[in-house]
């Protein structure tokens, strides 16, 4: 097997080809998704947020309950939107750049350890394929910056490691790009930490100790320090209890497996076959490793060696999440995650390199048809040459296939009443309705503690109200008169009309997926209520919403 360092030339011009039509892919597929899709409630978040009219006043509502994590995406976002505007597309541009730095950090990174192919499929085998970064390429949030800040890590821990003698300057600008990985998100530590261990390791393996470098990531999270107050503040919306389920072994599956959501175990039971696949080659690489000091061109392998034991770390978080969310509290969020993909890229890249290598030394198809330049045309990068075409194109055909959605509210009005105010009891109907309706006074939001305390109501209605509470406290301009106490509401209006889920729900507190969301202010306000007659008006609003019916009721509420 050669591993022989493969690094990138001048005259290799081609080689840029990919990472140039990688970006074009990305930025592509964000503006045919960002033309089908409305902002959804956490991108509405972000887009008040950024939107903000000073960056005082954006401070402010960042430090209230809207989010529950650190600034650094808030502040270059809100920086963003003054110069490229806060629309729909704007802000996914935002993170869809994210990713296209993350894309090409990463294959400068893996083209400096193994050959051209190897380095391609790797990358393009994981952001072109994975649901995890095509959802996210597209959406008004902060993994996309969360990705390409750990990239930039893992490509900072390959240049220090090939240095004899590590300069300060490398080390300031690791301690520096550390601070900025724990910055964008909660889990930034885990990825921070999995870099210091993944350091650790390395000289552990080549018998040499660096402390300074270790130290600049620690004293890099000393930066949280002036996060902490907005922390505690931003934590207490999760009390007294947090919308995140317990994780499944399905779930683990469908992560480490590239796709995203939750799903029951027997739609994972393909993916398993997958990760058995991936587990049969992390051992390989393993033996790798143990026997690398065997071979007379050790140190050519030094780059291949660190980035697998980098990579092991990445994949480990998945399943220390795991663990952590069943036995202390749930935290597994695939999205949350995304960075641990940056590892998988290290270990396709690798089985790449050992398959083509292999190829190579079989006397089968070893014919060079033409010489381009410094590139070899051959039947295998003929074949190498198709399957980049299709990584590349996945995901634009994506983006072509999906449905567009419904403007939100379309069929309000289907039953008449128009001049009567509607509640909207799921939150996203609620804030979707009042950012794009051009009726956007009609819609309300009721806030009720005693309802969203209910068991039945689920996991996640105490923390909206407290955000919905706070997106009223910030934004009254917009949210002042419309987000409204039920004892206000009720007294000020007689008869309503309220959109609710087409069927009853009622949750429990058992923290899986299906007890998420159910409000009940429904049902312990009007419905139990003598003084009020319902009338079952129909059905409306069959939107697809990230590929899934979203089916209402509207309901006619008089007092009697």
């Amino acid at each position: 097997m050669n591993l022989k360092n493969n690094k990138l030339k001048k005259n290799n011009w081609h080689e840029y080809l990919i990472p140039l039509l990688a970006t074009l892919t990305l930025l592509i597929l964000c503006i045919i998704i960002s033309s089908k899709r409305f902002f959804w409630f956490d991108e509405l978040i972000s887009y008040y947020v950024l939107n903000d009219r000073s960056f005082s006043h954006m401070m402010v509502a960042f430090h209230d309950k809207l989010n529950n994590t650190p600034p650094l995406y808030f502040i270059l976002g809100w920086v963003w939107a003054k110069v490229f505007g806060s629309t729909e597309l704007s802000l996914r541009l935002f993170s869809s750049l994210g990713m296209c730095i993350a894309f090409v950090t990463a294959w400068i990174t893996l083209r400096r350890a193994y050959a051209f192919w190897p380095a391609s499929v790797g990358t393009l085998a994981v952001f072109c394929t994975s649901e995890l970064f095509i959802h996210q390429n597209s959406e008004a949030r902060m993994y996309g910056l969360f990705l390409a800040l750990c990239s930039l890590g893992l490509f900072q821990f390959d240049v220090i490691n090939r240095s004899f003698k590590c300069s300060k300057n490398k080390i300031w600008l690791n301690a520096c790009i550390h601070a900025a990985i724990v910055q964008t998100h909660l889990f930034g530590i885990f990825y921070s930490g999995a870099i210091l261990l993944s350091f650790i390791s390395r000289d552990k393996y080549f018998n040499i100790f660096r402390p300074k470098i270790y130290l600049s990531i620690i004293l890099s999270w000393l930066s949280l320090i002036l996060y902490i107050p907005s922390f505690l503040n931003q934590a207490d919306a999760g009390k007294p209890r947090t919308w995140i389920p317990i994780p499944s072994l399905a779930d683990l599956i469908n992560l480490v497996n590239n796709n995203t959501g939750s799903q029951s175990f027997s739609n994972a039971v393909p993916s398993l076959f997958n990760i058995i696949i991936l587990f049969l080659i992390v051992i390989s690489s393993l033996l790798f490793i143990s026997r690398a000091k065997l071979q007379p061109n050790f140190q050519d392998i030094h780059a291949p060696i660190s980035l697998l034991i980098f990579a092991y770390f990445f994949l480990a978080i998945p399943f220390g999440i795991w663990i952590i969310s069943l036995t202390i509290k749930p935290i597994f969020v695939a999205r949350y995650m995304m960075p641990s993909m940056l590892g998988l890229s290290i270990i396709l890249a690798y089985f790449c390199s050992v398959i083509i290598s292999l190829g190579q030394s079989s006397k089968k198809i070893n014919l060079k048809f033409l010489n381009f330049g410094s590139l070899w045309i051959t039947p295998q990068s003929i074949l190498l040459s198709a399957l980049m075409a299709i990584l590349l194109l996945t995901p634009i055909f994506y983006a072509i296939t999906i449905s567009p959605e419904q403007f939100p509210g379309i069929n309000d009005n289907k039953y008449g009443f128009k001049n009567l105010p509607i509640v909207a009891q799921p939150s996203n109907d609620f804030i979707q309705r009042s950012h794009y309706s051009p009726e956007r006074q009609r819609y309300f939001f009721i806030l009720d503690w005693q309802s969203a305390l209910d068991r039945r109501s689920g996991l996640l209605p105490t923390q909206i109200y407290k955000v919905m509470d706070a997106f009223k406290r910030n934004y009254p301009e917009v949210f002042e008169q419309n987000v409204r106490q039920s004892k206000d509401f009720l007294k000020t209006y007689k008869r309503f009309l309220v959109l609710d889920s087409l069927e009853e729900k009622k949750c429990t507190l058992d923290r899986t997926i299906k007890d998420l969301d159910c409000p009940q202010w429904l049902n312990t306000r009007i419905l139990n209520n003598p003084d009020y007659k319902v009338t079952y008006l129909g059905q409306i609003d069959d939107r697809k919403i990230l590929g899934t019916i979203d089916s209402k009721k509207l309901l006619l509420v008089e007092k009697k």
